[in-house]
């Protein structure tokens, strides 16, 4: 065929005719172009079609693996974006495992007073609070950290910028940003040196096999000790030498239980925002009548199911002065739409993204956690305020956020959708119910979640992997 007109479409942004046409160009060079397959991969991914996206970049990073280490990682990372079935992502695990390099025998120094953090990248926004929390938790525990990024979506496929996407952070620690120069693996390769040159015997690497750059460098063993730290998905490959999980869920699906593991929650320092944030009122929201108040944070989309609307809905049609607050980024269509539909719509308030919601936490009397995903900041910073945080329990196989591990009390947690509407109402008829729960959240919260909690567990757990 004629790869001129394939290639004419990808130039014209025609995504959609580009993509059939370098299908066929791609079968007829037997996925051995190296520029049909990028050009091909480009097309999927903009025309959104994952599935297809997933399974060819997948087969050309596996036919890749062996002569070109470089370029079978870009195209494994092009497939985990799109998501990969479990056994796919395995083999790619264990690939790394066969590129791995031998664990040394290294004697390592106690107490331990510095560590390495291994991060995709760094960025001025909510999704950094936690290493900002975290360094600053192990330097109050004695411990130093350096920040080593990888950079890992900078230049590359969909993103060929050539310049890093970390940005400047206020973080307590040193901070190495990655250079984005040459292919993966050469990138792997300085960041690895790097980390070997500054002579830390612990690096915990935050990130999984989606990240392939820092999949590799964790591949090369720059440091005696290696620990992964996961976010969601665990590192799903043996090349650590102990595992945290930020979920309790995590940590009782994983495949290396043989490891040294914990959970570690996630912490939140609303208790410091509180402190330093003007409370709002309710006049000044537009909330004079009001009797009692609620509110859910974070992404709308996860405000979105219609079993989670349909408490919401079934709370607000047992008490015609309640009113409901959503706080977060997204379309907010889908959720009017069912709002309206059960004529509840009025007393609901949509305030975008508030960015801090401490000043919000005031006005409200409890907080009803979206389901099935439940953000668990945001029920974090409900507990930090004093006030009753609603979750529905997860299946025991849920990947999905639970906010239940977070709560861990019976009383505020629902087996279901009408034990979650149940829960609200006897909460929203009673005051001294409501003081009592908003009290025992706040108990649990000061003594699990506070930021200090992190270095304290960190430093123990490090201590646990060392005389391992």
């Amino acid at each position: 065929m004629n790869y001129e007109q394939a290639f004419e479409a990808l130039n014209e942004r025609d995504f959609a005719t580009a993509a059939l046409l370098l299908e066929k160009a791609a079968q007829e060079t037997g996925y051995h172009s190296d520029i049909i397959n990028h050009a091909y991969t480009l097309a999927l991914y903009h025309t959104g079609n994952k599935a297809r996206l997933a399974d060819v970049a997948f087969r050309v990073g596996d036919s890749l693996a062996q002569q070109d280490p470089a370029s079978a990682m870009d195209y494994f990372q092009r497939a985990m974006l799109a998501g990969l079935q479990p056994d796919r992502v395995r083999h790619i695990g264990e690939i790394f495992e066969h590129w791995s390099a031998p664990r040394l025998a290294v004697r390592i120094d106690s107490p331990v007073t510095r560590v390495a953090h291994v991060v995709g990248c760094i960025l001025p926004e909510a999704a950094d609070e936690y290493l900002r929390m975290l360094v600053l938790s192990l330097k109050q525990q004695g411990i130093q950290s350096a920040v080593f990024t990888t950079e890992w979506a900078a230049s590359w496929f969909f993103n060929s910028e050539a310049v890093p996407q970390s940005q400047p952070v206020t973080l307590d620690a040193d901070v190495r940003i990655a250079s984005v120069d040459g292919d993966f693996l050469q990138r792997a390769e300085r960041i690895a040196d790097a980390i070997r040159s500054s002579g830390i015997q612990i690096a915990f690497f935050h990130g999984n096999l989606s990240e392939q750059i820092t999949a590799r460098v964790a591949a090369m063993r720059p440091a005696p000790v290696q620990i992964n730290v996961s976010h969601g998905a665990e590192m799903d490959a043996d090349l650590f030498d102990g595992r945290i999980h930020l979920s309790l869920s995590g940590l009782e699906m994983t495949r290396f239980g043989d490891l040294p593991s914990e959970w570690i929650p996630v912490a939140c320092d609303v208790e410091t925002r509180l402190q330093m944030s003007e409370p709002l009122t309710r006049p000044a929201i537009g909330l004079e009548s009001a009797s009692t108040v609620s509110a859910t944070f974070g992404e709308l989309r996860d405000a979105a199911g219609s079993g989670y609307l349909r408490a919401v809905s079934e709370v607000m049609k047992r008490f015609p002065k309640h009113f409901h607050l959503f706080a977060g980024t997204g379309n907010v269509r889908a959720v009017r739409s069912h709002l309206h539909s059960e004529g509840v719509l009025p007393r609901v308030r949509f305030l975008g993204d508030a960015g801090n919601v401490a000043p919000l936490l005031e006005v409200i009397d409890i907080y009803l956690a979206s389901f099935p995903n439940s953000g668990g900041r945001a029920i974090l910073e409900a507990m930090g305020a004093g006030k009753p945080a609603i979750v529905l329990k997860s299946l025991p196989d849920s990947k999905s956020d639970s906010g239940a591990e977070l709560v861990g009390i019976r009383e505020l947690t629902a087996p279901g959708e009408a034990n979650y509407i149940d829960i609200a109402d006897r909460l929203l008829r009673d005051p001294a119910l409501r003081a009592r729960q908003g009290q025992a959240v706040r108990d649990r919260f000061r003594a699990e979640f506070r930021p200090a909690r992190l270095g304290e567990r960190y430093k123990a757990f490090l201590a646990s992997v060392v005389r391992a």
